[in-house]
């Protein structure tokens, strides 16, 4: 099974309106975008994917074009859904079709749950699963609502030990990512910010999935490359890092994917509802400051 480490894109889902399909078929081009960029894999449908605003059926046909179009890149599958026989379903539809890991986000919809609740979620998921499966714990807080605390890995690692494989850390706190990478050396802990991908790497996560490695795949490769092969780290983050400050967290997808149509021959796509396309002055203004980067 893939090697999963390195610098990982937070893919875009392609859709043909803001209340439109998916766009399948733009699919296989990005991802030879991403591949010729130097990344080493993929998560498919995550945040910045937008996952959680695409069916269950949307999401297996998506599934079902990358890993067919994948070529070298490692797939990560984002399968968390509100309900668990939902995330059990595309779980297991996607380890059946090769992925190489799921990542699932603790259920979303109810806030404040208790600790047990969330660890007999995870629990259930993991007795449908096969053993071979890998699961990833997705820590997103600031957008979940739920905290994956301690507590709760603990747990996991005590019941499901072959299936526990690791963790997205997506909250931007350095502290909270150094202690998973301290305290967790058996699982591969990935950085979700852009911001901390050379203090990660230096500490020893397995690499980062971000956001902005969907659109500037060898400005995020860039970090690792000089991490492993004796360049300048800090000049490296400090390029992604700039770069990072010119996106707006509440609508980062919108930003990138208008950003992609500028810089590569990808066809423009388009964010579904909630999210919003950029308006005229919007996309000038962030066109202006990648470009003064």
């Amino acid at each position: 099974m893939t090697n999963l480490h390195g610098i990982i894109s937070a893919m875009l889902t392609p859709f043909t309106s803001d209340v439109g399909p998916v766009d399948y078929e733009w699919l296989p081009g990005y991802l030879r975008f991403l591949e010729a960029g130097g990344l080493h894999g993929v998560l498919a449908l995550g945040t910045t994917g937008e996952g959680p605003s695409l069916s269950l059926t949307e999401r297996q046909r998506v599934l079902d074009t990358i890993l067919a179009q994948r070529g070298n890149l490692a797939v990560i599958a984002g399968t968390g859904c509100a309900a668990l026989t939902e995330t059990i379903a595309l779980s297991n539809y996607a380890v059946e079709r090769g992925a190489d890991a799921i990542l699932v986000m603790p259920p979303f919809y109810i806030k404040g749950p208790s600790e047990a609740g969330i660890i007999g979620y995870y629990q259930a998921l993991c007795d449908t699963l096969p053993p071979t499966a890998r699961l990833m714990l997705y820590h997103i807080p600031q957008v979940t609502g739920v905290a994956i605390t301690p507590t709760i890995i603990d747990a996991l690692l005590a019941s499901h030990p072959q299936q526990l494989f690791g963790m997205k850390d997506s909250s931007g706190n350095w502290e909270h990512a150094q202690m998973l990478i301290e305290r967790y050396p058996q699982l591969k802990i990935f950085t979700g910010s852009d911001r901390l991908i050379a203090q990660a790497l230096a500490h020893g996560a397995a690499g980062a999935i971000t956001a902005m490695a969907s659109t500037f795949p060898q400005i995020a490769r860039a970090v690792y490359d000089a991490h492993h092969h004796g360049g300048d780290v800090l000049a490296a983050q400090a390029r992604l890092s700039a770069l990072r400050d010119r996106f707006d967290p509440l609508n980062t997808p919108a930003q990138l994917k208008a950003a992609l149509a500028w810089h590569s021959t990808l066809p423009e796509t388009h964010v579904r509802l909630p999210f919003v396309a950029l308006t005229n002055q919007a996309a000038a203004q962030l066109k202006h400051e990648i470009e003064a980067l």
